[in-house]
C-alpha cells in the first residue's frame, strides 16, 4: 500500500509574530497572485522536513523557524527548523500535542549516528538502501534519502514544465530509478548489495589486470628468459656457489695451518710497529718544543736589539739643543713650548728611566740573562730531539726488518693462499649476485601469477555475484507486470486529461519508468508548448499515487504536492478547458479516496470547480505567506522558484 505521509499544519514564526497553515482536507488549494508567497509556502513545508528550498528575500530575512505537523506512517510527529542561523542544519522532533522537545537529529547523516532521514524512512517503513556509483572515477556508494523520495511527492514550479521527477539532473538519475524500483518491488536489498559488489569488483579487476600487464611489460622489457628458464638457471647458480664456498672454506683452513707457526715473528713486528709509533710521537713532540724555543730566543734578541738602537739614539742626541726643526730648518725659539716638553714634536719629555743610562743598562742585563737561559734550553731540547730522531730511525729499521722476514717467511706459502682465497671469494660473490638477480627475476613472475590468480578470482566472485543478481531479479521479474498496469493506468489519465489533440498513446518505459507520448520521449515535447508538458507531468504524478494507493505491495508516497499545474498554459478556451479536466482528476482522486491520500496544490487562482472537496489557503498582498511582512505590491514580486536553494 502506499507509504501514509499528510501534512497537518505549518507554522510560520518570525520576531513579531507567527501564523499557522492548516491542511485539513484531503485536498488544500493554496492560491494567490505571482509573488504573494504561493511557492514559498510550499518550499517552507519541504524545508520544514529537512528538504532543501528556494526561499525568497522575504523569507531569508524575517522567518525565524518552520514547524511542521506531520503524520509520516503511523507516527505523529512535529518538526521544527530554524532559518540562517547555525542550527539549520539540524531539526527539532518535537511532541505534537505539548510541543516539547524529543530529540534533536542532523539532516545529513552523521557519522555512526541517526538522522532525520533515517527517522522518516523508518517511520514510512520504506526500505533504506544505499546504491552502487562513481566518483572520479571511483566506485563508491549514495544513500538514498528521504529527500530523493520527495522529489516523487513534490512536483515544483521551476520544473514542472520541463522534467519528470528530476530525470534531467544526471547526478540524480541513477537515485531516482532505483526509487521507483523499490517502490514497485522491481529490487530489493539483495539485488542492490550485489550491484555494489559488482562495482567494487569491477574496480578491482581494471585495477589488477592493469597491474598485471605493468608486470607483464617490466618482465618482457627486463630479461626475456621464461620463469622455467630462470628456475632451472637458479639451481645451477646454487650448486655452483655450494662448491664454490667449500673450495673457499678449504682454503681458509690450509692457511690457518700455515699461520700458526708464523704467530711469533707477526707479535714481534705487532711490538715494533707500536713502538715505532710511539718514537714517531715523542720525535714531533721534540720538534714542535725545538720551534717553540727558537721562537723564545729569537724574540728576546730582537727585543734586545731594539733596546742597543734606543739607547744609542738617545746617548747621540740627548746633548744637542735645537734651535731650529731638523727637518724644515725653520727656527724654533719663537714659538712658545710648555716647560718640560719637546722644543721639536711639543710632547712632554720622556721620564728620567726612560733616559738614564743606569736603567737602560739594568733592561739590557736583564735581557742578556734571559737570552742566556732561553739558550741553555733551546741545547738540552735539542739533545733530547736527537734522541729522539735516534730512536724512531731504530725502531723504523727493526720494523722493516721484521715485515721484510715475515714477507720472505710467508712469500712462498701464504701469499699463493691470500690469492686462491681472494679468487674464490670473488667467484661466491659473483655467483650470489647471480642468484640474487634470477630470484629478483623470479619474484616478478611470481608477482605476476599472483595477481593473475588474483584477476581470476575476481571474475569468479563477479561472475557469481552476476548470476546471483540475475537470479534475484529473474524472481522479481515477475512485477515487472506492475510497470505495464502503470502504464495502462497512466494512458487512460492522459486521456482523461487530454493535454493535445494529437496525442494518441501515453505509456510508461519499462527502462527509464519515464512518460513516453506517441512512443517518444519526454524531451521531444517542449517544442509543443509548456502546457501540455505540465498536464502530462500532473498525469503521471496522479498515476502513481493512484497506483500506490490501489496496489498493497507499492510504496508510493500516499502525498502530492503540485506547484502551479496550470503553468504555462495560455488564456485561450482550450487551455482553460484543459485546466478544468485537471481540476476534475484531482477532485475525484480525493473524493475516491479520501483520508488515504493529500493534495495539496499551488496555482494563481482558486479551483476553477466549485467544489467543498478543496481546501482553500488564499493568499494577497495584503496577506502574503510571510506573516507582519508588508508585501510592496504587484510591481514588486519575486518568485520562490527563481531563488536559490537553502
Amino acid at each position: 500500500m502506499a507509504t501514509h505521509l499528510r501534512f497537518i499544519s505549518l507554522t510560520v514564526t518570525t520576531a513579531d509574530t507567527e501564523k499557522t497553515y492548516r491542511f485539513d482536507q484531503q485536498a488544500t488549494v493554496v492560491s494567490g497572485a505571482s509573488g504573494t508567497g504561493k511557492s514559498s509556502l510550499l518550499m517552507l513545508l519541504k524545508y520544514a522536513i529537512g528538504g532543501k528550498a528556494m526561499l525568497t528575500p522575504a523569507v531569508r530575512n524575517h522567518v525565524h523557524s518552520v514547524q511542521a505537523e506531520v503524520v509520516v506512517g503511523e507516527q505523529h510527529m512535529t518538526l521544527k527548523r530554524t532559518i540562517n542561523d547555525s542550527r539549520t542544519d539540524h531539526v527539532d522532533v518535537l511532541d505534537p500535542e505539548t510541543l516539547t522537545l524529543r530529540r534533536t537529529l542532523p539532516i545529513r547523516d552523521s557519522a555512526g549516528g541517526e538522522s532525520l532521514s533515517d527517522l522518516l524512512l523508518a517511520a514510512l517503513r520504506f526500505p533504506r538502501e544505499s546504491i552502487a556509483t562513481t566518483r572520479e572515477g571511483k566506485a563508491t556508494e549514495r544513500d538514498l534519502t528521504f529527500a530523493d523520495l520527495f522529489t516523487y511527492v513534490y512536483r515544483d514550479a521551476r520544473g514542472i514544465d520541463q522534467e519528470v521527477v528530476g530525470h534531467l539532473d544526471t547526478w540524480f538519475k541513477s537515485a531516482r530509478t532505483h526509487l521507483f524500483k523499490l517502490m514497485f518491488g522491481l529490487t530489493d536489498s539483495t539485488v542492490l548489495e550485489l550491484g555494489k559488489l559488482l562495482g567494487k569488483l569491477k574496480e578491482q579487476l581494471k585495477a589488477k589486470t592493469a597491474e598485471y600487464e605493468s608486470v607483464q611489460r617490466f618482465l618482457a622489457a627486463t630479461d626475456p628468459r621464461t620463469d622455467e628458464e630462470l628456475r632451472a638457471e637458479l639451481a645451477d647458480l646454487r650448486d655452483m656457489l655450494q662448491r664454490a664456498d667449500t673450495a673457499l672454506a678449504s682454503l681458509r683452513h690450509e692457511l690457518q695451518e700455515s699461520s700458526a707457526a708464523d704467530a711469533v715473528l707477526r707479535q714481534e713486528l705487532r711490538t715494533a710497529i707500536e713502538d715505532a709509533s710511539k718514537a714517531t710521537q715523542e720525535l714531533l713532540a721534540a720538534e714542535e718544543l725545538i720551534e717553540a724555543r727558537e721562537a723564545v730566543v729569537a724574540q728576546i734578541e730582537l727585543d734586545l736589539s731594539r733596546l742597543e738602537r734606543s739607547a744609542t739614539a738617545i746617548e747621540k742626541l740627548l746633548p744637542f739643543h735645537f734651535v731650529v726643526c731638523p727637518r724644515c730648518m725653520q727656527r724654533l725659539d719663537a714659538r712658545p713650548v710648555p716647560e718640560d716638553h719637546c722644543l721639536v714634536c711639543l710632547q712632554p719629555d720622556p721620564a728620567d728611566d726612560d733616559v738614564d743610562p743606569a736603567a737602560v743598562q739594568h733592561t739590557r742585563n736583564a735581557l742578556e740573562q734571559q737570552l742566556q737561559e732561553a739558550r741553555t734550553l733551546l741545547a738540552a731540547d735539542t739533545e733530547v730531539l736527537r734522541t729522539a730522531r735516534e730512536r724512531a730511525q731504530q725502531a723504523e729499521f727493526l720494523t722493516h726488518s721484521l715485515r721484510r722476514q715475515l714477507d720472505a717467511q710467508t712469500r712462498g706459502m701464504v701469499s699463493p693462499h691470500f690469492e686462491a682465497i681472494a679468487d674464490a671469494s670473488a667467484r661466491g660473490a659473483t655467483l650470489r649476485a647471480s642468484i640474487d638477480a634470477v630470484t629478483q627475476l623470479r619474484d616478478s613472475w611470481a608477482r605476476a601469477r599472483a595477481i593473475d590468480q588474483t584477476v581470476r578470482d575476481i571474475k569468479a566472485r563477479r561472475t557469481r555475484a552476476a548470476a546471483d543478481q540475475k537470479a534475484r531479479l529473474a524472481e522479481l521479474a515477475v512485477r515487472k507486470g506492475l510497470v505495464t498496469d502503470l502504464s495502462r493506468n497512466f494512458d487512460t489519465m492522459v486521456a482523461e486529461l487530454r493535454p493535445a489533440p494529437w496525442i494518441e498513446s501515453a505509456t510508461i518505459d519499462p527502462t527509464t519508468y519515464l512518460p513516453l507520448i506517441n512512443n517518444g520521449s519526454f524531451e521531444t515535447l517542449q517544442a509543443d508548448g509548456g502546457g501540455i508538458v505540465t498536464c502530462i507531468n500532473v498525469a503521471y504524478s496522479l498515476t502513481l499515487l493512484e497506483f500506490g494507493i490501489t496496489h498493497p505491495d507499492v510504496l508510493v508516497p500516499s502525498l502530492l504536492i503540485i506547484d502551479s499545474p496550470r503553468k504555462a498554459s495560455g488564456t485561450n478556451e482550450q487551455d482553460q478547458e484543459r485546466g478544468r479536466r485537471t481540476y476534475r482528476s484531482l477532485q475525484a482522486i480525493a473524493e475516491t479516496y479520501g483520508s488515504r491520500i493529500q493534495l495539496i496544490i499551488a496555482d494563481n487562482d482558486s479551483a476553477p470547480l466549485p467544489s467543498s472537496t478543496f481546501g482553500k489557503i488564499e493568499l494577497d498582498y495584503d496577506n502574503p505567506t510571510v506573516p507582519g511582512v508588508a508585501h510592496p505590491g504587484p510591481g514588486h514580486t519575486g518568485r520562490a522558484e527563481d531563488e536559490r536553494e537553502s
